[in-house]
C-alpha cells in the first residue's frame, strides 16, 4: 500500500490493479448497474483504508457489518461503516471532482443503530487507481449545519464546516473517548410482520431503481434496521422478477395496454358464468369507465388453478379516479376457499383485504380513489402462493 501526502493533513492511497479487478469482480451480485457501481467504490475505498490503518499507529480496524452482511447494505446505500476502538467511522466515498461538500445518505446519520460518530469524506480518482480522504465531520456537525436535501434524502456540509486536517481526527478518536460526537436521534416506528413482507414484495424488485426514496423515510429506515428484514430485500432483488413492471392506469385512456391485460370479453371463452356481467353490474356503464382483465395462474403443483384479476378505472375529473378490483375464477364455477385480495399502499401497509368463502364466484374491494401520480399495488395470496400487480395512476 503507497500513501502519498500531497498535503500532509489528508490521506492519498494507492490501489492496486489486482484489488479493483477483485473488487468489480465481487461487485457483479448486485442487481442494478447502480448498485454494482456503489459497491466497486466502497470496496476499493474500505481495501485501502484498511491496508492503510493496519500499518499505522491507530487501534485494529474492523468492518461494523462484514460479508455476507454487507452487500444487503451497499444494495441500497452509498458507504461503509468501520469500528474504530469503539467509535463508529463511517467512509462515504464520491466521485465527484471538486470537494465543496459532503453528502452523507440519510440512512447513515437517521437510524438509530447506524448513526456514526464520525464521517469521512473519500474522493475516488476518476481512474481508480487512487482514494483521498480529505476531510470528516462528527454525526452533530451534520445534525446542526448539514442542509437536509429532501429529494435525494441526503445531509449536505459544505466544506468550510469540515474539518480538513486528519491529524485532528487521529487525535479526536484517540483521545476524546469520553466526548459525545452524537445529537439524539429519533427512534423509528416498528414495523409488523405483514407490512414487512408487503414492503419487501412491493419494493425488492430489480427494476426498482430507487428503493430507498419509494415509501416515507421512516418507513423505509425501520426495514433497513431490521437485519432480517434488509436481507430478505436485498435476497428478494436478487431473484428474477415476474412481475416487476408497474400498471401505469393513465395510459388505459389512451388505449394503450401491456400485453397480459386484455378486455374482459376475452375470458368468456375460459369462463362460461356471468364473469362479464357481474363486473359490469359491479361498475356499471361509466362515462369513460376502462376495464381489462388478467389471467393469474396460482402456481399449484398438483392441479392447474387460475383466477381473474378484473380493474375497472374510472375518471371523476382531471386529476381524481375511482378504482374497482374484482377477482373471479378462469376455470370452474367457485374461487378456491380462502383465497385472498388485498390492497397496499405505496408504504406496504394492507388497506383493504377480502376473502373467499365456501362457493363464492368472485370477491371483490371496496371501490377506492386515487389522484394521478399515486401508485398502489394488488395481491393475491393462497396457501403459500403469493402474487403482487403494481399500478401507478
Amino acid at each position: 500500500m503507497t500513501c502519498a501526502f500531497a498535503d500532509p493533513r489528508e490521506w492519498l492511497l494507492e490501489i492496486s490493479p489486482t484489488i479493483q479487478a477483485q473488487s468489480w469482480q465481487q461487485s457483479q451480485v448486485y442487481a442494478t448497474p447502480s448498485s454494482r457501481w456503489c459497491a466497486y467504490i466502497n470496496q476499493i475505498c474500505l481495501h485501502a483504508f484498511l491496508d492503510w490503518i493496519s500499518t499505522e499507529d491507530f487501534a485494529r480496524a474492523s468492518v461494523w457489518y462484514s460479508f455476507p452482511g454487507t452487500p444487503a447494505f451497499w444494495e441500497f446505500v452509498n458507504g461503509t461503516a468501520i469500528l474504530l476502538k469503539g467509535r463508529r467511522v463511517v467512509l462515504i466515498p464520491s466521485e465527484a471532482i471538486d470537494d465543496s461538500e459532503l453528502e452523507v445518505p440519510q440512512e447513515w446519520v437517521d437510524i438509530p443503530s447506524w448513526a456514526a460518530d464520525y464521517y469521512l469524506a473519500v474522493q475516488v480518482k476518476p481512474d481508480g487507481k487512487w482514494v483521498r480522504i480529505w476531510a470528516y465531520t462528527t454525526h452533530k456537525e451534520l445534525k446542526s449545519l448539514a442542509h437536509y436535501d429532501s429529494v435525494d434524502r441526503t445531509y449536505c456540509i459544505d466544506a468550510r464546516h469540515l474539518t480538513k486536517d486528519l491529524n485532528a481526527f487521529s487525535l479526536s478518536y484517540q483521545f476524546c473517548t469520553g466526548e459525545q460526537m452524537k445529537a439524539a436521534v429519533t427512534p423509528l416506528p416498528q414495523l409488523s410482520t405483514e407490512q414487512a413482507e408487503n414492503l419487501v414484495q412491493r419494493i425488492g424488485i430489480a427494476s426498482f431503481r430507487f428503493s430507498r426514496l419509494a415509501v416515507a423515510f421512516s418507513t423505509w429506515g425501520s426495514l433497513l434496521e431490521n437485519e432480517q428484514w434488509r436481507q430478505r430485500l436485498y435476497q428478494q432483488r436478487q431473484q428474477p422478477q415476474s412481475c416487476s413492471v408497474q400498471v401505469n392506469l393513465s395510459r388505459w385512456l389512451e388505449g394503450i395496454y401491456d400485453n397480459t391485460w386484455e378486455a374482459i370479453e376475452t375470458f368468456l371463452l375460459f369462463n362460461s358464468n356471468s364473469l362479464a356481467l357481474n363486473f359490469r353490474s359491479s361498475f356499471g356503464s361509466g362515462v369513460g369507465s376502462i376495464k381489462r382483465a388478467k389471467l393469474i395462474d396460482l402456481g399449484m403443483e398438483i392441479e392447474s388453478q387460475t383466477v381473474v384479476l378484473l380493474v375497472a378505472f374510472m375518471p371523476e375529473d382531471s386529476q381524481q379516479f375511482s378504482i374497482r378490483v374484482q377477482l373471479h375464477p378462469a376455470n370452474g364455477e367457485y374461487l378456491p376457499v380462502n383465497i385472498k385480495l388485498a390492497l397496499l399502499l405505496e408504504s406496504g401497509e394492507m388497506i383493504q383485504q377480502v376473502q373467499a368463502r365456501e362457493q363464492d364466484n368472485y370477491i371483490q374491494l371496496k371501490r377506492f380513489d386515487g389522484e394521478v401520480g399515486e401508485c398502489f399495488s394488488i395481491q393475491i395470496t393462497f396457501d403459500s402462493y403469493q402474487i403482487t400487480e403494481n399500478f401507478v395512476i
